[in-house]
């Protein structure tokens, strides 16, 4: 008789067991493991081969988001900006004022492309304030060069130009 109340008695610990694992993983990781401090994604900074809109987009982005050491991270030292009002700014006088930008869409990208340097030639619409004036909220034409150092992409040039005449 001990024999078949040892056997009952394992069988019953075996089903509650299984039962509490199985309602441990029902309800999930977040429950059995206490949450590890997130990856902090570092910004401005793209790998891989991202899209023509992902390299269009980023600098207005990292602009839009106010995020100074993501712009810093993206924009290559040899960075270089050309205004369609004929004024140019190197990296360090670019981040010191760079744009105030508080929308943007980007349509018409087209991009060439050799080894490591990337081209894109876009119409950009923005709301943005450069130098403390508002700039025409009309699709603009932009030219954007992109290199990649040590795997990852960073921008060294990027031109914008006057709106176009209305007809």
């Amino acid at each position: 008789m001990d024999t078949v109340a040892s056997r009952f008695t394992l069988r019953i610990a075996l089903a509650a067991t299984a039962g509490l694992l199985t309602l441990a993983l029902a309800a999930g990781p977040s429950q059995l493991v206490p949450d590890a401090p997130a990856a902090k994604a570092k910004t401005g900074v793209l790998k891989g081969w991202p899209t023509k809109q992902r390299l269009a987009t980023e600098f207005l982005r990292l602009l839009k988001n106010e995020d100074q050491a993501g712009l810093r991270s993206f924009l290559d030292p040899a960075f270089l900006l050309q205004r369609g009002d004929g004024s140019y700014l190197t990296k360090p006088q670019y981040l010191k004022d760079p744009a105030l930008v508080s929308a943007f869409q980007v349509r018409n990208i087209v991009a060439t492309y050799s080894r490591n340097v990337r081209v894109l030639r876009f119409e950009a619409k923005t709301d943005q304030v450069i130098d403390g004036n508002p700039v025409p909220g009309v699709w603009i034409p932009r030219l954007s060069t992109f290199i990649r150092t040590n795997g990852v992409w960073r921008l060294i040039s990027h031109a914008n130009f006057l709106p176009p005449p209305t007809v």
